[in-house]
């Protein structure tokens, strides 16, 4: 899928969502977590490379851009160039997009500006477990490299839309989340969790051989629930939830105290 534009990429997999059920109903669920952990304060909720723009259709509030004109959507933003004034948004949501940034840490500085205090960056994207990352390295298509480095640009994810690491999300947020924190001390971590252990992976994804009923699928993702001790081994995605802190309030310096008269 690589060597197609991105339009005609996102119509392949627009048909793919259209014809299985299944991952359908494993990402509303996922689309209905991402809502339930947008920030409340003032401001827009943009969502960075909506893709086929699917989910707005489960969380209204959140507006669909991407980094080319597509059918799906007018507004072109750039997520490693945010064009908003400072302070404005609400939220910053990227779905199966931060793997995709050649550049993370112009969109960290980006986001630490545009957000209002109690703003947020949700992100849901790939999770690099033991069983994961075999899969991903056998069966898909796209690159997974832990070896990368986790807050670097990548010049081979800039070459083109689709490029990307799925490892970043995992070094970024769970192998590196001390260097991230101090690197970026105005993004606080309020949420993060690893999911998708059984149902996903059977479900074929948008590309693979789908190895289970639907209504064999449902269940295991119900069944997932009460599997959270299993999550760092077996997980094939991640939601992280980012924080704007308050801003900081200017130092201030009380002035020496006047002396008493005659001294």
């Amino acid at each position: 899928m690589t060597d197609l534009s991105l339009v005609e990429s996102l119509r392949v997999q627009e048909q793919q969502w259209n014809a299985r059920r299944l991952v359908r109903s494993l990402y509303v669920g996922w689309f209905k977590r991402v809502c339930a952990a947008l920030s409340e304060v003032p401001g827009r909720s943009i969502e960075l490379g909506s893709g086929i723009g699917t989910l707005p259709r489960t969380c209204p509030r959140v507006e669909p851009t991407d980094v080319e004109p597509t059918p799906w959507t007018s507004e072109i933003v750039d997520a490693e160039g945010l064009c908003y004034a400072d302070a404005s948004l609400a939220n910053l949501v990227l779905v199966d997009v931060f793997h995709h940034l050649a550049r993370p840490g112009r969109f960290f500085d980006g986001a630490v500006r545009v957000l209002v205090p109690g703003g947020r960056v949700v992100i849901l994207d790939p999770y690099c477990s033991p069983v994961s990352t075999r899969a991903y390295r056998r069966f898909h298509h796209e690159r997974t490299d832990l070896s990368a480095g986790a807050f670097e640009d990548d010049a081979s994810i800039a070459e083109q839309p689709l490029a990307s690491n799925q490892a970043r999300a995992t070094l970024t947020f769970f192998r590196h989340l001390d260097e991230f924190a101090s690197r970026w001390p105005a993004l606080q971590m309020i949420h993060r969790e690893r999911l998708a252990m059984l149902a996903y992976p059977l479900s074929g994804g948008f590309t693979g051989t789908k190895l289970v009923p639907d209504r064999v699928g449902l269940a295991l993702a119900r069944a997932e629930r009460g599997l959270g001790f299993l999550d760092g081994f077996l997980a094939f995605r991640c939601l992280v939830v980012l924080q704007r802190a308050p801003l900081a309030a200017p130092e201030t310096h009380d002035l020496d105290p006047e002396l008493p008269e005659g001294e």
